[in-house]
């Protein structure tokens, strides 16, 4: 299979459209509008089929807008958690969402829901058009179709998780009969997530090397199929789906630093890393606003949304005080080289030495008390509403995802001479670890879940646990949840784990208790985002979610 450099490809320009075979065949400086291409300019050579597999890539992965873009859903999906406050008084629409406001009229959810259909389109169009393209072998048009179907497959994911019913499209939809179609049941949308990710599975390489690396693996497919047999409870199935990506062919494995998944260490060599949005220094790093235009900057973003002001960040979130509660639920044994669990610190800023431990620097010799100093104006925004808890354990300010691993000043500051290059792993193997170990409880396999979560543990410095610790399965449920707290910090994931495990009211109770903002305003609905507005005035076939109508 031949291809150009597909990361370069992905991230310097123009995943809007596709490419001209008129000009300079290995640019994406010369397009067309996907939109209205035809058989006579496109579709005519496996450099069209690559080209427009880049921009089915592209709706996902943009650094600032869509799901896991660092300006709407980053900010959404974990200020929806328990384990973030969100500054007060920032982005109404983000605002609206954390503390369930928002209405069918959210910008950030209508961003994400369009995203992912124009994905979905992509997605159609490669899977509709590449088997008529000449001068290809079957294996690399069965390999692009199945990378394809990966892709719709994630995308349904994202919707039919978030917004539940939702139009069903496995096909490019041109005349208006095939636009304006009425929601499918969520349980069908399921059923066609599962079926695009064996296909994935059953059609993808196992590896990705060179400039291929960050593409979808068959790794990725088995992963997310087990994600999507789990958020169903179909856990019979999620054991067995994701049990095959702990054996051969499949060779992941935790780091052995957790902080490495979040810096730009390994980042093309990561076996931790089952599935990533690959960043790099394309594009011009001041203008990540444009998305998809030609020279629009594809670099890590989140560090400036989430950095604190020493660092020249934004400083949007702090830690809640219910995660740093848990982390002090247990410290390391004594004698330990560090007093807290291990992830604490990769994913705080605090003065060390009132625990005992050496004072450090972050940002060229900044220290604690100068960053939180820095903060002071936007963190007494949360008082007197919200209780940002200072003095039970202490002041402490978030560190993962910024940049302040690089120890230089300024380094959150993507108009600094460092922006992040770091990759955003979306899918790690400790998810795979963790998503197998809950269905193997599930399942009553209680001692294989134990080892898988004792992985987890080990590495954060974590004494392995026996099954003496764990009279029954609630018990090691509840270690397993724990973990995976502290594990998927600031992940986008909290959200997702609090709706699988409990139920709107249980829900509501725990927020309260947790003190998450707009608590008070949570009710069963706010399980699902509506159908946007924008998407049922223009489509008239389509009718408001139950829960929202």
């Amino acid at each position: 299979m031949k291809k150009r450099n597909f990361k370069i490809a992905i991230i310097s320009g123009i995943v809007m459209s596709f490419m001209t075979m008129t000009g300079c065949k290995n640019s994406f400086l010369y397009t067309n509008n996907p939109n209205e291409t035809t058989g006579n300019t496109f579709w005519t050579s496996e450099a069209d089929v690559d080209a427009a597999m880049a921009s089915v890539y592209s709706p996902m992965r943009v650094p600032l807008y869509s799901y896991w873009g660092a300006f709407t859903g980053f900010q959404d999906i974990n200020g929806l958690g328990d384990d973030v406050l969100t500054i007060p008084a920032e982005e109404p629409t983000t605002w609206q969402i954390v503390t369930f406001i928002n209405d069918p009229n959210n910008g950030d959810a209508s961003s994400t829901y369009q995203r992912m259909y124009e994905c979905i389109y992509r997605a159609n169009l490669v899977i509709v058009n590449t088997p008529k393209v000449p001068n290809m072998s079957q294996a690399d048009k069965t390999s692009y179709i199945a990378e394809a179907k990966f892709m719709r497959g994630l995308a349904y994911f994202v919707l039919v998780s978030n917004y539940g019913d939702v139009p069903l499209r496995t096909e490019p939809a041109v005349t208006n009969a095939q636009k304006y179609i009425p929601s499918t049941p969520a349980a069908q949308i399921w059923l066609q997530v599962e079926q695009d990710f064996k296909d994935a599975a059953s059609g993808l390489p196992v590896d990705r090397t060179g400039d291929q690396y960050g593409r979808a693996t068959s790794g990725a497919a088995l992963a997310y199929l087990g994600k999507a047999y789990l958020f169903q409870k179909k856990y019979d199935s999620c054991e067995a789906t994701l049990v095959h990506l702990t054996t051969a062919p499949y060779h992941y494995s935790l780091l052995p630093d957790y902080e490495d998944n979040f810096t730009s260490a390994n980042k093309t060599n990561n076996p931790e890393a089952v599935f990533q949005w690959v960043y790099g220094p394309y594009g011009s790093q001041y203008s990540p606003w444009s998305e998809e235009a030609k020279n629009a900057g594809m670099y890590n973003y989140i560090p400036q949304l989430v950095g604190t002001i020493q660092g020249g960040g934004w400083f949007k979130y702090v830690p809640s005080n219910y995660i740093i509660d848990q982390f002090f639920q247990e410290l390391r044994p004594a004698g330990s080289s560090t007093v807290f669990d291990k992830r604490m610190y990769t994913d705080f800023f605090w003065k060390r030495s009132n625990f005992g431990e050496k004072d450090t620097t972050w940002y060229g010799n900044s220290t604690f008390d100068q960053i939180w100093n820095s903060c002071l104006g936007k963190i007494s925004r949360f008082y007197p509403t919200y209780n940002f808890d200072t003095t039970t354990h202490g002041k402490f300010l978030i560190r993962k995802f910024t940049n302040a691993w690089e120890g230089i000043p300024n380094a959150d500051n993507y108009w600094g001479p460092t922006p992040s290059t770091a990759n955003y792993i979306i899918m790690r193997y400790a998810e795979v670890l963790m998503n197998l170990a809950e269905a193997e409880i599930r399942d009553g396999n209680l001692q294989p879940a134990l080892n898988n979560i004792n992985l987890i543990r080990v590495r954060a410095g974590l004494p392995a646990k026996s099954m003496t610790d764990f009279p029954n399965a609630d018990a090691l449920m509840a270690e397993l949840q724990h973990q995976d707290l502290l594990e998927f910090f600031f992940e986008q994931k909290r959200w997702d784990d609090l709706k699988r495990w409990y139920n709107p009211t249980q829900l509501q109770q725990l927020f309260v208790a947790h003190e998450k903002q707009g608590a008070a305003n949570f009710s069963a609905k706010y399980y699902e985002f509506p159908i946007p507005a924008s998407e049922i005035q223009t489509n008239p076939a389509i009718k408001q979610n139950p829960l929202w109508q």
